[in-house]
């Protein structure tokens, strides 16, 4: 079985969109802000060529093929998670004590995730399959939860977010919440509702483009997202409320 002409298209225009985000990315030095990120954009375009060349070689139905999808598949999960992670490194590390106590949670949950996944997948025949697609729903809904809170946390303690950062958040947070509506109930009455799968196709391709809003502009200065000591954290009252001084202080007394 080979693929429609339709699909062959969408799937050529999605690899040159992953292709333009990545160059750009490389163009930018968001490697060295954003490296598991980068290497994130790098792997889409892995999977891209490598699917498509197993699909072509085997057929899609081939064992290879169905080995080949779900291993990529896999690996793209695995590093959306550390993307997630990094992303909150990013918001946070300048303030030592929040991310002290962020930091924890977010790998404490990772494990539950991953431990979850595996009790469910084994239960099942076709593990592989049954582990990645309990990880990614419950990945999707934890991004959604994540970004909820920052921006609720955000917005309380007035930390300002770079531009780069919240468009590459919105575009994770856009494809997590369509992918957790279909996870969920939507799945139950629309899956044979051609709108809503092309909904569900189209994204992703829609969160690569925000991306490539994103790092359209030049990034600004690194010394902006530098992690600040204690003596250069009074400087950026004007930038940091006294409510979050408060609480980073508090919780670094805590964490000696």
């Amino acid at each position: 079985m080979q693929l429609s002409f339709l699909v062959s298209l969408h799937w050529g225009l999605s690899a040159l969109i992953e292709a333009a985000v990545f160059v750009l990315a490389i163009r930018r030095g968001l490697f060295e802000r954003l490296p598991i990120f980068t290497a994130y954009l790098l792997l889409l375009l892995v999977n891209e060529a490598t699917t498509a060349a197993v699909y072509a070689t085997t057929g899609i139905t081939s064992h290879a093929s169905f080995v080949t999808a779900w291993t990529l598949q896999g690996l793209l999960v695995s590093l959306r998670a550390v993307v997630i992670y990094e992303i909150c490194r990013s918001l946070l590390s300048a303030h030592q004590g929040v991310w002290r106590l962020c930091r924890p949670i977010l790998i404490g949950v990772a494990v539950v995730l991953g431990v979850t996944a595996g009790t469910v997948a084994g239960r099942n025949v076709h593990f592989l399959e049954q582990f990645i697609l309990t990880a990614e729903r419950g990945l999707e809904l934890v991004v959604l939860g994540i970004l909820l809170f920052g921006l609720i946390f955000c917005r309380y303690y007035g930390v300002r977010i770079e531009r780069h950062l919240a468009w590459i958040a919105l575009g994770l947070g856009l494809y997590s919440a369509i992918q957790v509506a279909n996870n969920t109930m939507l799945q139950h009455w629309l899956q044979y509702f051609p709108l809503w799968n092309d909904l569900r196709n189209f994204s992703f391709n829609i969160a690569v483009v925000m991306w490539i809003i994103a790092i359209w502009r030049p990034l600004p200065t690194k010394h902006a997202s530098m992690v600040l000591s204690g003596d250069k954290y009074g400087e950026l009252a004007p930038q940091v409320t006294a409510r979050l001084r408060e609480l980073n202080s508090r919780l670094l007394e805590i964490w000696k």
